[in-house]
């Protein structure tokens, strides 16, 4: 098998890992009760899109269409994914196509990359309560902080929100440099690891897609709802505001913003129909390999290290099973 062939299944095969871990991994180690299950989910994605820029020959183009490829599976498994989880993903393609492609050295821009990619989605939570709540919620927050501290006789003269969220993105930043350093030196475990020649049993798995249906008296509904809310602005009480602002917005993204969304994934992927097909074919069998690496990981390592592994020999038995195929 040439080179250039190895590299395409391997993508392919790395781009189903990462739409398994957008649309069924968290369920999945949720019932298998393995812990930090939203840590491995997020940063499974960035190892994910890694590997793709690190096997790929043209990394710009390879992965924008693992992306699109991931959107496409995650709108059609997952029809009621809020706007905020498409933004994620979307962002972290682009921004680990540009990063992998300006920074040549792999091991250098791993690092980076990790660290802004984790960043992102604790920026993204604090963005979005914003936009949903206003700016109402945090000063409340302080407010409540302040007459506390004053309570209890101690320096209330900070603003609590802007710590306490500067402190949430540190944290996931320091959590995504870590990461990076970890993918930094993953391909060459991953070599190591493949040299031993490990076995598992596979589990039987189905993958499904779910129907989804528009009700046009519904949106007609809502719409009008949206657009009463934002009239009577400042005109009722501010508390009653900030919970019907709150329904407003939410509602305004399904409804508005997902169907653009959407329209916008089917319109990028329009060509990529076949790949499309192929990652979904693989997701059962990719699915198939999460409990069995996590028991190998368990029966072979202890404490943190378990999980490491645990992600290790999942991609090792995912990309390189079959093979040939």
């Amino acid at each position: 098998m040439s080179l250039q062939k190895n590299s395409s299944i391997v993508i392919t095969r790395l781009t189903a890992i990462w739409a398994l871990s957008e649309c069924a991994l968290g369920g999945i180690m949720h019932a298998m009760k393995i812990p930090f299950t939203g840590i491995f989910v997020g940063g499974l994605a960035v190892i994910c899109i890694a590997l793709i820029a690190f096997h790929a020959d043209d990394i710009i183009k390879e992965v924008f269409k693992a992306t699109i490829i991931v959107l496409m599976i995650k709108a059609g498994v997952s029809p009621h994914t809020p706007v905020p989880a498409y933004i994620a993903v979307s962002f972290q393609g682009v921004l680990g196509a540009i990063i992998f492609s300006l920074i040549k050295n792999f091991m250098s821009a791993a690092p980076i990359y990790g660290c802004i990619a984790i960043a992102e989605s604790a920026i993204q939570k604090f963005l979005f309560t914003t936009l949903i709540f206003g700016k109402s919620v945090w000063v409340a927050l302080d407010i409540f902080v302040k007459s506390v501290l004053k309570d209890l006789h101690l320096p209330n003269d900070f603003s609590f929100s802007f710590w306490m969220v500067t402190l949430y993105i540190l944290i996931y930043a320091a959590w995504g440099l870590m990461l990076g350093f970890f993918i930094s030196g993953m391909p060459v475990v991953l070599e190591e690891i493949k040299n031993e020649k490990l076995t598992i049993e596979k589990e039987t798995a189905v993958v499904t897609e779910k129907n989804k249906g528009n009700k046009w008296l519904s949106y007609l509904l809502i719409m009008t709802f949206i657009t009463i809310v934002f009239f009577i602005d400042g005109k009722i009480n501010n508390v009653l505001y900030i919970i019907l602002r709150s329904l407003a917005v939410t509602m305004m993204l399904f409804v508005i913003a997902r169907p653009i969304i959407v329209s916008l994934i089917n319109y990028f992927g329009k060509n990529k129909k076949e790949d499309f097909t192929k990652v979904m074919n693989l997701l059962p069998e990719i699915r198939s390999y999460v409990k069995p690496s996590f028991v190998l990981a368990k029966k072979s390592f202890k404490g943190l290290k378990r999980y490491k592994y645990f992600v290790l020999y999942l991609i090792h038995f995912s990309i390189s099973d079959n093979i040939d195929d």
